[in-house]
């Protein structure tokens, strides 16, 4: 770049992102949810009935591995007064992390005979009681509500891999139906990295948030290894889309069995983190609720794609992106660079794709070879109605597709629920073949 020159916004805000990425997942804590659950059932059992808890905080100790430190306050008819226990668990993952091994409260530890009734009977009883919402809603409107929370995720994850079809179906016409798979092996790759972090110590909000961002980057690499080897190559010597398809299906099966005959190497399941519930709205009957990791992975997504839409409507990468997909060889002759526009493409594409699952990962827990399939067709769908080729018509695409699953969901029988969907796509082919946004004629790809 010439001296002087102004910096693009792309790489003014690609630290931005970064960071924006890195401290997400320190919006909240990171302790096992079941362990801090099981912790905060202790306190009711060393206290009378009529007793009022109220926690104060609850935190790992410095120092001492498996061990939770639950401070809290105490209002019953013998007095009041803070108080605090300390629970050391067996493990950190696998069963142990549910077997209480020591309780030291600030009256002294408790006994064998006491802690083995505490995990014997105690324990697989007592559960935490609900808190009160923080609004009054009817059931009704409680429970559209709790489908429209669902829904959030849903509509992320569509978008994300949508966005990657549209992406590339801009420059080459073709579908790349292997994206599932990348999303798949993203979140892989993000289990594996948050498992040996935490064989170096406990998951931190740091280690978090580089585990995701090491699940993007694989997925991105990936992506850029099947467009350079396969996708591109195919492209360009067959004027017909059959071939591409083709080929993206090989390698979309060659990934998802690649998973499969791994899984039993590597850490599957992410640790129970931010699953703590929370009660939003409602009243007797029905209160909708949602977890910290479910907005986590909502708010992931969704500024992915914000980021993503800023991306393609105001940086040069976006207008070297829609001057090729309106006329390629004129963008080439006014100074296009096409080769890194193509392989940047694919990158980014793959990052959408990897987000995507690791915002699987944080909402459900973990992300399995045979989602992809399912993935991939629910984001072709949505870039199929929004205007293939259009990525702002990918996410309107994945919005509505999401916003159909929820409401058929929730109003009708589920088991018919995909064969909505598909028909929703078979009338936009047939009533709308351009999509929301009307990309059906050969016209510039404008934002």
């Amino acid at each position: 770049m010439p001296a002087g020159a102004p910096v693009p916004l792309s790489r003014r805000l690609a630290p931005f992102l970064v960071f924006v990425l890195l401290l997400l997942p320190g919006c909240g804590s990171v302790i096992d949810a079941d362990q801090a659950r099981l912790c905060r059932a202790v306190a009711p059992a060393l206290h009378d009935e009529d007793t009022e808890i109220t926690e104060t905080v609850l935190r790992p100790v410095p120092g001492a591995d498996n061990t939770l430190h639950y401070s809290y306050r105490t209002r019953g008819p013998l007095g009041s007064g803070p108080h605090w226990l300390a629970c050391r668990f067996a493990a950190r993952t696998g069963a142990g992390r549910f077997e209480i091994v020591a309780v030291d409260t600030d009256r002294g530890p408790l006994g064998e005979v006491k802690l083995y009734i505490l995990n014997r009977w105690w324990l697989p009883e007592a559960t935490e009681a609900a808190r009160p919402p923080l609004f009054r809603l009817g059931p009704r409107s409680a429970y559209w509500l709790q489908q429209a929370l669902g829904g959030l995720v849903l509509a992320g994850i569509y978008g994300l891999i949508a966005t990657g079809f549209a992406l590339v179906h801009g420059l080459y016409g073709r579908i790349n139906l292997a994206f599932g798979e990348i999303a798949v092996a993203g979140g892989a790759f993000m289990l594996v990295a948050v498992g040996a972090f935490s064989a170096g110590g406990r998951l931190g909000p740091g280690t978090l948030g580089l585990a995701v961002m090491l699940g993007i980057g694989a997925a991105a690499l990936l992506s850029w290894v099947v467009g350079r080897v396969v996708f591109v190559p195919i492209a360009e010597q067959s004027r017909s889309a059959q071939p591409v398809l083709i080929a993206t299906v090989a390698v979309a099966l060659v990934l998802a069995e690649t998973l499969r005959l791994t899984a039993p190497f590597r850490e599957n399941w992410l640790p129970a983190l931010l699953n703590r519930p929370l009660y939003i709205a409602g009243q007797d009957g029905f209160v909708a609720t949602a977890t910290p990791a479910q907005f986590l992975a909502a708010g992931l997504a969704l500024t992915g794609l914000s980021v993503l839409l800023g991306l393609v409507r105001f940086t040069s990468y976006g207008r070297s992106w829609r001057a090729y997909a309106d006329d390629p060889k004129m963008a080439a002759l006014l100074g296009v660079r096409v080769p890194l526009l193509v392989g940047g493409t694919f990158a980014l594409a793959g990052a959408c794709a990897g987000l995507a699952g690791a915002c699987v990962v944080i909402a459900y827990g973990t992300i399995a070879p045979g989602d992809g399939l399912a993935i991939t067709l629910k984001a072709l769908i949505s870039a199929i109605i929004g205007g293939i080729g259009s990525v702002p018509g990918a996410f309107l695409g994945a919005a509505l597709v999401a916003g159909v699953e929820i409401v058929w969901s929730t109003a009708f029988d589920i088991a018919y629920r995909d064969v909505v969907i598909y028909s929703l796509l078979a009338g936009f082919l047939v009533l709308r073949p351009g999509g929301l946004l009307n990309r059906a004629a050969p016209t510039p790809r404008e934002f």
